[in-house]
């Protein structure tokens, strides 16, 4: 055995070597783990980016989802979102038809551009009287009956501009409808604000040159907003399947106007739709007679002046249509003056029957026969002209129990 002094220091310093070697081994995993460790708790894990990712991946599916919930739910819950409503000016921009100057003095009305107005407004006592018949008719109703009212503005009221009407008459049409729609009790009766998709479409031939009526055209406006109430979607006007065009007609404002050439040389034309389901009513004239006769019937051979008879045959007490089309029992009642002449049509292809009340010639308890025929909605329908104190005591005596 060697006793050499160098080989034993050779030795221990090769055994030092060793443990320093293993012992920064050893510190340098202690190091790794540690940072190991760090990444985890400081989320700098090399796991986390996928996890990240799919995140992000996944967060627009559910986000797509949820949006996909948002548009489906109104077709189920809610139709209204579907059809055209009174407010999307800015989705679908239109000609503007409104006269921004006074019209010219013609007879007992007023011309501009071969179109006669009959300055009229009422105020905001008048506008009390009728949300009270609105409310008290509301109150009458069954139980399980929806009444909607509809205001119609004049041709003064939706085609000249709010400062004309001030103007010309101290007040406007469009501000006393929202005044009247906002003292009705919504929990009575719903409010179709009709004068507004009016309005937006003033640059159509919605009112007729020589009459104090709307066109089907503008009775067509309000038919869509009151879809959008009742919550249905409206029929466009490509939908119906017949419509007639008849021509000549001279209304009550050619007389008004003096009864001038120029609009003797220009008539009006009365266009007319069809209902598809079907065309036949019956109506009860004032004298208690029944006769069959038609939705839209051809009325050429009477007078001029009588052309706006071609809906539903006129101002009469009661009207029956039935369409055979529907089978589920749903009934409508209309009480209107002749502004619901015009509009009626629009209502058949919705209902197994619809019945039109004209409650200036009708005598009869109109609750009973709700409870009778089963009518599930009751629309009221005037022109702002209409709404003396007088036709709302008529309405009125007609609902009461």
């Amino acid at each position: 055995m060697s006793n050499d002094p160098k080989k034993k220091r050779k030795k221990s310093t090769n055994a030092a070597i060793a443990v320093c070697v293993i012992l920064a081994i050893l510190a340098l995993v202690l190091l790794i783990f540690v940072f190991l460790e760090m990444r985890k708790s400081l989320g700098w894990d090399s796991e986390e980016p996928s996890t990240s990712g799919q995140e992000v991946t996944e967060a627009p599916t559910t986000e797509t989802k949820a949006t996909t919930a948002i548009t489906e739910a109104p077709t189920t819950e809610t139709p209204t979102t579907e059809v055209p409503t009174t407010e999307e000016p800015t989705t679908e921009a239109l000609p503007d038809g409104t006269i921004y100057e006074i019209p010219t003095p013609a007879g007992d009305g007023y011309l501009f551009n071969g179109q006669i107005f009959n300055p009229c407004c009422a105020g905001h006592s008048t506008g009390d009287y009728y949300a009270k018949m609105v409310n008290t008719v509301g109150s009458s109703m069954p139980s399980g009956v929806r009444l909607y009212d509809i205001l119609a503005p004049t041709a003064f009221g939706a085609c000249l501009s709010t400062s004309v009407q001030q103007e010309m008459v101290g007040a406007d049409q469009p501000e006393l409808i929202e005044y009247i729609n906002s003292q009705v009790d919504e929990s009575k009766a719903t409010t179709v604000p009709a004068y507004k998709n009016i309005i937006r479409h003033n640059a159509e031939y919605i009112y007729f040159n020589a009459d104090h009526h709307w066109t089907q055209l503008g009775a067509y406006y309000a038919y869509e907003t009151w879809c959008e109430k009742k919550g249905i979607e409206p029929h466009p006007l490509s939908w119906f399947k017949e419509k007639y065009e008849f021509d000549g007609y001279l209304g009550s404002f050619f007389k008004l106007a003096g009864s001038p050439s120029y609009l003797e040389d220009n008539p009006d034309t009365v266009v007319a739709y069809v209902p598809n389901g079907t065309n036949s009513e019956v109506f009860t004239d004032r004298s208690g007679d029944e006769y069959a006769w038609h939705v839209v019937q051809d009325v050429s051979d009477w007078a001029r002046t009588s052309k706006y008879n071609c809906f539903i045959g006129g101002d009469n007490p009661y009207t029956v249509i039935e369409n055979p089309e529907i089978t589920d029992g749903s009934a409508c009642m209309l009480v209107k003056e002749s502004y619901g002449n015009a509009f009626a049509p629009f209502l058949v292809d919705h209902y197994q029957y619809v019945y039109v009340i004209d409650y200036r010639y009708y005598e009869g308890n109109l609750v009973s026969m709700i409870v009778n025929k089963k009518i599930q909605d009751v629309i009221i329908l005037n022109n702002i002209e209409a709404i003396g104190g007088g036709r709302c005591d008529t309405i009125m005596s007609l609902f009461a129990r």
